[in-house]
């Protein structure tokens, strides 16, 4: 295969189709209990509304859509992730041959996102609106570049487009769009192509695209920003000053966090010539520096003037993903030829793409060899076919307290309508009768609990005060392929009309 992707670089598209046709297979083969993101994904594909949580709904729509033309199942929701991932990756390489003069290079930098754990690990089994807001920045930044070399109408609409629908994926886009903007001011023909009047095509798309979700955020702005900033914040020190340090400290430590691999393998194959090569630049060498410059001011701009304190490397990553480009350019205007390192480098990736798979499998066939289960092996299904037997009914609406317990019920009952309380903003029509009572289900810890108050809330509110006091029942089931001590424990109950 390395000889192959050296012979013909064009090949990387067929290699990338292939894996995650595997990782789609692997994830079929792998217990159905549903990690969090995928429960999210799941509990939102009952509704196609304009705004659903603290993200833009890009991701949700296109679950949402893939659920009602093929229905619910472990499979159209590994589907979705899995042709996302290729996207991302197919346009990655579209990306880099733009910018690149060799298409061995453009496969270098495509596979050189199999050396961030963030992207081969990571965002195979999470991270649902970071991979959708990843393939709009790849396809923003193509038209952006497309445009520059040679605009045209379709140019510049293809940038209102991929605008508006990044704008959909996440909210942080905004700081690559003005990341790119700057980057266009200061490119030779970038003048020309802002004062171009095709440019006002591009801001009127984007904002036909954006509207419906943009009115929706400025009358939730409370719901989609409260929970993100208090994550940002959490575990912030008390002195300003300390403030002022953590959050650098923090965002700093996730670019390492994330950059690492990938410069430690670069280093490796290209050894001192690397090093020498972040040197040298050429027009879009420095149109790339120039993002993550300003990308990276931003940032810090964002940090002192709201109190950031707390990071995570996937709001971080989809900064810096583009690098692998970036260091190509480099080590291309240094006169290096990829044909002498190219074999070497496709070691790791490659690695990689037969190492992930295979680990998943065992993570979720083995769990007991690494000290706990793990999501996948929640035993939602068990649980659900479980009490419905025993009450002889199944619901008209299964309600909970939190989002991967919906997701999971919802899975497990996909005809049956599924609200929970984290979510009390997103209501669906159910049937109550005594055919169909109303099944509360929660995850109590250890000690078993009484019904949790958010749940008494909605009951009093929704179904009258006389159905609180509603009896509850507690049930241990072992995880799939957990050993003996290894126990879900679930609270639920019934609620009829009376």
């Amino acid at each position: 295969m390395r000889n192959l992707l050296a012979r013909k670089p064009d090949a990387v598209v067929l290699l990338l189709a292939a894996y995650f046709v595997v990782s789609f297979v692997v994830r079929l083969l792998v217990p159905n209990g549903l990690r969090v993101d995928e429960s999210q994904q799941a509990f939102f594909s009952q509704w196609l509304v304009a705004g659903y949580d603290t993200q833009p709904p890009l991701y949700n729509w296109l679950q949402a859509m893939v659920v009602s033309g093929f229905g619910l199942s472990i499979a159209t929701i590994a589907a979705t992730k899995n042709l996302v991932l290729f996207l991302l990756f197919l346009s990655y390489y579209k990306l880099a041959k733009l910018v690149l003069d060799d298409r061995l290079f453009a496969a270098i930098a495509t596979l050189s996102l199999f050396t961030i754990p963030q992207v081969f690990w990571q965002a195979q089994r999470d991270l649902t609106h970071t991979v959708a807001q990843m393939l709009m920045i790849n396809l923003f930044i193509y038209s952006i570049i497309k445009t520059l070399k040679a605009p045209s109408l379709f140019s510049y609409a293809a940038i209102g487009v991929t605008l508006g629908l990044g704008m959909l994926s996440k909210y942080n886009f905004t700081l690559v769009v003005f990341a790119a903007l700057i980057a266009v001011f200061l490119h030779p023909e970038g003048q020309k192509r802002l004062f171009d009047r095709r440019f006002l095509l591009s801001l009127a798309i984007a904002v036909l695209i954006f509207a419906p979700h943009g009115l929706w955020l400025l009358n939730n702005i409370g719901l989609a920003a409260t929970r993100t900033l208090n994550t940002m914040a959490q575990e912030a020190p008390t002195s300003v000053l300390a403030k002022l340090i953590k959050g650098p400290t923090e965002f700093f430590g996730q670019v390492l966090v994330i950059m690492a691999p990938l410069v430690a393998v670069y280093a490796i194959v290209f050894g001192k010539k690397f090093v020498r090569s972040l040197r040298p630049t050429t027009i879009w060498a420095h149109f790339f520096d120039t993002i993550f410059l300003a990308i990276g001011v931003q940032v810090l701009v964002l940090v002192f003037a709201i109190g950031i304190t707390s990071m995570r490397d996937r709001w971080v990553l989809p900064l810096l993903f583009l690098m692998p480009i970036a260091f190509c350019l480099k080590i291309q205007a240094r006169g290096i030829q990829p044909q002498d390192f190219a074999r070497r480098f496709f070691i790791a990736p490659l690695a990689v793409m037969i190492i992930v798979p295979s680990l998943s499998l065992v993570l979720a066939h083995a769990p007991s060899l690494f000290g706990r289960p793990e999501a996948y092996n929640a035993p939602y299904e068990e649980f659900a076919g479980k009490i419905i037997a025993e009450e002889g009914k199944r619901p008209g609406l299964v309600l909970t307290d939190s989002w991967p317990a919906s997701g999971n019920m919802h899975m497990q009952l996909p005809d049956v309508p599924t609200m929970s309380t984290f979510f009390g903003n997103l209501a669906i029509d159910y049937d109550w009768t005594a055919e169909k009572p109303i099944l509360v289900v929660w995850l109590p810890s250890k000690d078993r609990t009484a019904l949790p108050p958010v749940l008494v809330n909605w009951i009093e509110q929704n179904l009258g005060p006389q159905y609180s006091a509603v009896a509850t029942k507690y049930t241990s089931i072992g995880y799939i392929g957990g050993r003996p001590e290894d126990q879900r424990l679930f609270g639920y109950a019934w609620i009829y009309p009376r």
